[in-house]
């Protein structure tokens, strides 16, 4: 499952409705690069077919500042600013249909009916913290 869809009338991502994935190995998932990073810029994307948003996120200094792209509206702008969040920055840019080159995925929960909670993290780490 690659994209989902929000659907307040359905229970599609009902945990007693998803199978188990195949195992992938312990090398797989430490190949991931994951990181903490803290939200600085969140501006409304129109263009996008699902309501998204355009989201900046800086991960240290190492790293640096990242753009991606989120159906995460259920969150105001100004609750999800200066929010650390938990993201995976080396799946590769993903050009979307506007010309906007989303960087990084931004981790979080399906709830039954596909909107997203965030992965967040309560305690103040550095931005670029790697996640084990």
């Amino acid at each position: 499952m690659s994209q989902h869809d929000i659907n307040p009338d359905s229970e599609r991502y009902h945990p007693s409705k998803l199978e188990r994935k195949e195992y992938i190995g312990i090398g797989e998932f430490f190949s991931l690069d994951l990181r903490i990073g803290t939200i600085i810029k969140v501006h409304q994307f129109p263009e996008m077919r699902k309501p998204s948003y355009k989201i900046k996120v800086d991960f240290g200094e190492k790293i640096g500042r990242l753009w991606t792209s989120a159906q995460i509206t259920n969150y105001s702008r100004g609750e999800l600013l200066g929010k650390s969040i938990v993201a995976a920055i080396n799946l590769g840019e993903k050009t979307l249909p506007t010309g906007f080159i989303s960087e990084f995925l931004i981790l979080g929960a399906l709830k039954p009916d596909g909107t997203v909670s965030l992965i967040e993290v309560k305690e103040k780490l550095l931005p670029g913290s790697v996640i084990s």
